[in-house]
């Protein structure tokens, strides 16, 4: 069931343009903090948390285990969580920008790609006028992760509930107008629930690209000023998915600063690379369905 899930979800987020439209401007997000931020208005912050960001989840796992076996309540059961999948993947919309940027490059279009540059760099500490290009790349790698990744991976262990609590806390991470900038508690637990799928996503950037460049990235590459387990995480995939692309010299302009068509042949093997890792995870889920270690 969650492998036919899978396969549905990832063939409309690809294909159905309709969801553009239902998840532009991370309407679903801001939407979620705006109800958060008017309930801790009123029941304060710690029963409002406790209410999205457990309780929900909760009343989602209860539901969807007392819809039954039979036919009705499966049918339930999947159209329940290809939505709720729809509605959580891809909020920031990873996938069209990265199209719109290499086609930028590739038609010569300054203006045009310098703006989704900026768009690819919003939320990161990253200038998107200085930033690198090898600096993005590893940004949309890192968005793969962040964008498809780790909600696949905790609705295959937990199914809709564990995909809904893992992009709750990604949400409820970004501290309220009355919080400090600190890390919070959903923060905190996100980065924990990031640590293991953060390594399995670095294995499938490994198997998917460059193996022995991306693996000695992971053994080799690591940094001591990465104080916090979220940056370790975030640090991991961004130099084995740098390495793994297997990309050194830009070869298509001259020497100097990367040409648009240098940068987009970053940009693609980039997206290329994310949407490889992730078959390679599908094809996973498949041989653990097919050996009834899944459902």
């Amino acid at each position: 069931m969650k492998l036919l899930i899978l396969i549905v979800v990832m063939v409309l987020e690809r294909f159905w343009t309709t969801l553009d439209d239902v998840r532009a401007d991370r309407a679903i997000e801001n939407q979620v903090l705006s109800i958060r931020d008017r309930l801790s208005k009123t029941l304060g912050a710690p029963l409002t948390l406790g209410l999205i960001w457990i309780l929900f989840p909760l009343l989602i796992a209860w539901f969807m285990s007392s819809v039954g076996s039979s036919l009705i309540g499966l049918l339930i059961y999947l159209l329940i969580s290809i939505a709720i999948l729809l509605l959580l993947l891809a909020p920031r919309q990873i996938n069209q920008q990265v199209t719109a940027l290499y086609e930028a490059c590739e038609q010569e279009d300054e203006a045009g790609a310098a703006h989704c540059r900026t768009k690819l760099a919003e939320g990161t500490s990253l200038d998107a006028e200085t930033a690198t290009t090898q600096q993005l790349a590893e940004r949309i790698i890192a968005l793969g992760f962040q964008e498809w990744f780790a909600v696949l991976f905790w609705f295959v262990v937990f199914g809709p509930a564990g995909a809904v609590f893992y992009r709750l806390s990604d949400w409820l991470a970004q501290p309220t107008s009355t919080e400090s900038g600190e890390m919070n508690l959903p923060g905190r637990v996100q980065a924990v629930l990031d640590w293991p799928v953060a390594r399995l996503y670095a294995v499938l950037l490994l198997l998917a690209g460059g193996f022995n460049r991306g693996l000695d990235a992971w053994i080799n590459g690591g940094d001591e000023n990465e104080a916090s387990l979220a940056q370790k995480n975030a640090a991991l995939v961004g130099r084995v998915g740098h390495a793994a692309l297997e990309l050194e010299r830009e070869d298509d302009c001259a020497e100097g600063e990367a040409c648009l068509a240098d940068q987009s042949r970053w940009y693609k093997n980039a997206s290329a690379l994310v949407l490889r890792s992730l078959l390679i995870g599908l094809g996973v889920v498949a041989m653990l369905t097919l050996s009834g270690w899944l459902l």
